[in-house]
């Protein structure tokens, strides 16, 4: 799906933002340097550094204005204690327009979430502003205001999360009256928490616990499958849904289709906060440009992914980063089916899985693509170990030793998770998130900290003493090929290759060492010198190299379709 248009577009939109306005303060903390108060007997923490990220509605009117928005004005209020000019400050550096932002007194305390972090881990989070009431006056003066600018937008985009902020009783039904009067004239959505329901005139952006609860609390029955319980919010409010279901993606519902969007698969970590912001962010944004909803939706959740690999952070998405992610996407597919067995379909009485069932063809396929490490051979079995082994001492650096059993098994569970989600990209890659994690585990000492090209030097020592283990038993004979390669592989090869298929070979490993693999173990010839492997370059994945290169012999040659390849992989 191409969406440069929405981002190049010559008149960008002009927003409204809606909602509870929050301030985020993030504290980095350590013990060092701290003290055992003489008064309360309690450890006392070092603030190493703080950071200031506007929350809430301010965020999403951040990222319209990041996302390339001509125009985008917020309508909220903050007290007037400092935290509230800290906001109005911060809203105007982002030219946000601040014009009917509100200042109450009395039963307002500016929303702040103060969020504690120490190596890594968060502590119990701090909440003020949760006792709100906005007045009668002040409500009138934001609706009135809102009402008198709306022919200059192009969407209003409704934001509700703090348990007793903006959205009272008596703001909810003023405001709902005024979305009913005046549907035409904008583009209306709304992302709340807590409150769908109370502005049914719009369209809905919210995710699948969000939606599980209305539909149990409105029906009283069991969770539908996404296809029913969206097709059941469809009907309920009579128009447009989008719901999102977290690392799997979304489900849009326009009143006609429904549209499944697969989520990104991201390699390295993740932070959660601000994700659901971005993606309605993206959502508005691109609807507000012409979008179907179900591209806007898929808008939305290139923006999410992009907010989620911000750490520490709210992560605002700008054009250039979605557009970027667009070019170069990891999609996960089948994730329902993955996480549930129960769902798997096999091929007659083998383990072997089906998940897209083909008509058997009358002829071999005219390419076949193979992984290597795990598909063909065995070479390398354990390198997860390997890996884990130095992802684990690295992080820990120095204080290996004296780190206590939950610290250790914290960073051990790290590696494990980290591999998990990594197994069938480039090492090097794999080398530059393990460099950010050192640098991020707070134990090595600055100075300490390797190059990317370090820690892969580190691996490969461990690792190849590990192969040539193997190697020097097959050259002495007491090993052979068989034994290092899946079972009937090689036969397989030779089978395909024989009738005709054109094999290639792509891995994550170094390629001169997959080259002399191969040819160690009698295949490299099958593949007539279509190996592709690392090169050490993290924009040159081989796997998307040899995509390219299949590409490029197509055009060189007659026509070849989807049904005429086939790809053998043991993971991502």
């Amino acid at each position: 799906m191409d969406i440069t248009a929405y981002f190049l577009a010559k008149k960008t939109p002009s927003l409204a933002i809606v909602g509870d306005i929050c301030l985020d303060l993030y504290y980095q903390v350590s013990t060092d340097g701290g003290e055992v108060s003489a008064e309360t007997g309690l450890q006392t923490y070092s603030v190493l550094n703080t950071k200031t990220e506007l929350g809430g509605a301010c965020n999403v009117a951040v990222n319209c204005k990041t996302l390339g928005s001509r125009k985008v004005d917020i309508y909220g209020i903050v007290g007037t204690d400092g935290f509230g000019s800290m906001v109005l400050d911060l809203l105007q550096e982002h030219e946000i327009g601040t014009e009917a932002v509100v200042r109450q007194e009395e039963n307002w305390a500016t929303h702040v979430y103060h969020k504690v972090y120490e190596n890594g881990l968060e502590h119990p989070r701090f909440d003020s502003g949760n006792f709100n009431m906005p007045n009668t006056k002040n409500i009138s003066k934001l609706l009135t205001t809102l009402e008198r600018n709306l022919e200059g937008y192009d969407a209003v985009l409704i934001n509700e999360q703090v348990p007793q902020g903006l959205h009272s009783k008596e703001f909810q039904l003023q405001f709902a009256s005024l979305i009913r009067g005046n549907q035409d004239k904008v583009l209306w959505f709304a992302d709340c928490r807590k409150l769908n329901d109370a502005y049914p005139s719009t369209i809905h952006k919210l995710n699948d616990k969000e939606a599980l609860s209305l539909f149990s609390k409105q029906t009283g029955k069991k969770a539908p499958d996404h296809a029913s319980l969206i097709t059941w919010l469809n009907k309920h409010w009579n128009k447009p849904v989008v719901m999102t279901l977290g690392e799997d993606g979304a489900v849009v519902h326009d009143g006609k289709t429904i549209t499944a969007l697969e989520g990104i698969h991201i390699t390295g970590e993740i932070d959660i906060v601000g994700a659901g912001d971005a993606f309605f962010a993206g959502l508005a944004f691109a609807s507000a440009n012409a979008a179907t909803l179900s591209e806007a939706a898929y808008v939305g959740n290139l923006c999410a992914a992009v907010a989620l690999q911000k750490l520490y952070e709210t992560g605002h998405p700008n054009r250039g980063e979605v557009l970027s992610l667009a070019k170069d996407t990891n999609l996960r597919y089948n994730s329902k089916t993955a996480k549930d067995v129960r769902l798997a379909s096999y091929w007659k009485d083998t383990p072997i899985e089906i998940l897209t069932a083909h008509k058997k063809q009358s002829s071999f396929p005219k390419v076949a693509i193979f992984d290597h490490d795990g598909t063909i051979s065995t070479l390398r079995e354990g390198w997860e170990v390997v890996m884990a082994e130095v992802m684990v001492s690295s992080i820990a650096s120095d204080a290996y030793d004296s780190l206590d059993a939950t610290e250790l098994a914290s960073i051990r569970e790290t590696a494990k998770a980290f591999i998990d989600r990594t197994t069938g990209i480039q090492t090097i890659v794999q080398m530059h998130y393990l460099a950010d994690l050192v640098a991020k585990g707070g134990y090595a000492k600055a100075e300490d900290v390797l190059s990317p090209e370090q820690y892969k030097a580190i691996y490969n020592k461990k690792l190849l003493k590990m192969v040539e283990k193997k190697v020097q038993l097959i050259q002495t004979g007491r090993l052979k090929a068989e034994d290092v390669t899946l079972k009937d592989v090689v036969p397989f090869l030779r089978l395909l290759q024989a009738n005709g298929t054109r094999l290639y070979l792509a891995s994550g490993s170094d390629v001169e060492d997959v080259r002399r693999e191969a040819d160690l173990l009698g295949y490299a010839s099958l593949f007539e010198g279509r190996i592709f492997g690392s090169v050490g370059d993290v924009n040159n994945d081989p796997k998307r190299l040899v995509i390219k290169s299949i590409l490029a012999d197509i055009e060189a040659s007659s026509p070849i379709f989807a049904k005429d390849c086939v790809v053998f992989g043991d993971g991502p």
